[in-house]
């Protein structure tokens, strides 16, 4: 399987394929741009990265490129109900990456510290406190049933992300959560990808 991963470069809405594609041993081309040219842009269905070509087939959208590789990498439950509630919790994932991107490209500004600071502040409690009781009722571990899914990564992925952009712990006392972090990014395939991944601010 030729597998091409065009994106920024940086971690982005790319790094939880990148993730995936490393923990199932996919080989891929990590496609890098400093910014999108009109030629790139030509390439991509709705003219945004990332954007995925599989033998020659494209498919774009963040969520729809980690979802088809964690099905090939046996990340998602093969019951229905489980497989659902990993979309549900990748989706709220999508909101609170969202609440961070927004104010990440306001210019630098009072305005935009005292956003930052009211952001983190509510995603800890809509977000990283729900997802932390998810996990400490489903036994300590996982988001959804007894294995690790895509929603696992996607989860860790989000504490990582606002720490590399705004250099803190969103999760900071949420213990299941941060437990579940650890454990995603020790994975030996994902962290040898971790420790040499370049280090890009966002």
């Amino acid at each position: 399987m030729s597998v091409k991963l065009h994106y920024f470069d940086g971690a982005g809405r790319a790094e939880v394929t990148r993730w995936i594609l490393h923990y199932g041993g996919i080989n891929f081309e990590d496609i890098r741009y400093p910014e999108l040219t009109d030629e790139v842009k030509k390439q991509c269905r709705w003219g945004q990265v990332p954007l995925v070509q599989v033998d020659g087939k494209s498919l774009t959208q963040s969520v729809a490129i980690s979802r088809y590789f964690a099905e090939k990498t046996d990340l998602v439950p093969k019951d229905p109900f489980q497989a659902a509630l990993c979309n549900e919790y990748v989706d709220a994932v999508q909101d609170l990456l969202e609440s961070l991107y927004v104010i990440w490209y306001l210019p630098d500004s009072k305005e935009k510290d005292d956003k930052n600071k009211k952001t983190i502040e509510a995603n800890k409690t809509r977000f990283y406190d729900v997802f932390d009781s998810i996990i400490k009722s489903n036994g300590g571990s996982h988001l959804v049933g007894d294995k690790l899914t895509w929603a696992d990564l996607w989860l860790a992925y989000s504490v990582d992300q606002f720490e590399i952009i705004l250099g803190v712990n969103i999760a900071e006392g949420r213990e299941n959560v941060n437990k579940l972090k650890e454990d995603v990014m020790n994975i030996p395939q994902i962290k040898a990808w971790l420790d040499k991944r370049p280090t890009k601010k966002f």
